[in-house]
């Protein structure tokens, strides 16, 4: 067998998990002050990523032993694996991406805004819906390729031909992205590392093993 590559990739390793329990959210990199006039001034420290906690549900041993090496692996500097939403994987108004995968359509950036807080897609089939909450996923860049996920904070409909207006999206955009980068609406992902000191195998009794969890970070390298 060939030796693992990182990212490992969905079906590597998150689609493995027999997942109980998870979070999903952005983090807040925020400095706050507040002035003696009662004023809170906040200022930005750095990049907003998306992080979470992940409990597994009861496994039986044998299930327990086919994952733990893999998550011992990733215990180490230098590893990563792609992660994603199981609550959204694909827009709202495409329940399994049915449309989007009959279409044989291949979405991709039409413009950004120069706020940097707006997208706008084309290639979609004719009149797709976007809504707000669905997420959305691109690689850009290269040495290293960066993965960005965001989130829909407004809706918009594509026209007959496929594209879309601007719609504001958080975390805001980052440097790099640019038109013609192709999208994922379904299964958006991104990297993430393990948060270190947070994984554990759980406690095992008779022929099961409960309590396993681990919290992970998205990362940008």
């Amino acid at each position: 067998m060939a030796l693992l590559t990182f990212p490992l990739t969905l079906s590597q390793f998150f689609d493995q998990l027999p997942i109980g329990k998870c979070t999903f959210d952005p983090t807040e990199a925020l400095d706050v002050a507040e002035t003696g006039g009662g004023e809170l001034l906040t200022a930005d420290l750095g990049t907003a990523l998306w992080s979470g906690q992940i409990d597994l549900a009861v496994m039986e041993h044998h299930e327990a032993a086919r994952l733990r090496p893999v998550l011992n692996l990733l215990r180490r500097a230098g590893t990563s694996f792609m992660v994603t939403d199981a609550t959204r994987p694909w827009p709202r108004l495409d329940p399994f991406g049915v449309v989007l995968n009959a279409s044989a359509s291949t979405p991709a950036i039409l413009a950004v805004g120069g706020s940097w807080r707006e997208i706008s897609l084309k290639s979609l089939p004719p009149w797709y819906a976007i809504s707000a909450g669905d997420l959305i996923s691109f690689s850009y860049g290269s040495s290293p390729v960066r993965y960005a996920l965001h989130e829909f904070v407004g809706s918009a409909e594509a026209g007959a031909n496929g594209q879309t207006p601007l719609i504001e999206v958080t975390p805001p955009v980052r440097p790099g992205a640019a038109a013609d980068t192709a999208v994922q609406l379904i299964r958006p992902r991104c990297k993430a590392v393990l948060q270190p000191g947070t994984a554990s195998m759980g406690a095992s009794i008779n022929t099961i093993t409960s309590d396993a969890t681990f919290r992970w970070t998205q990362t940008l390298r």
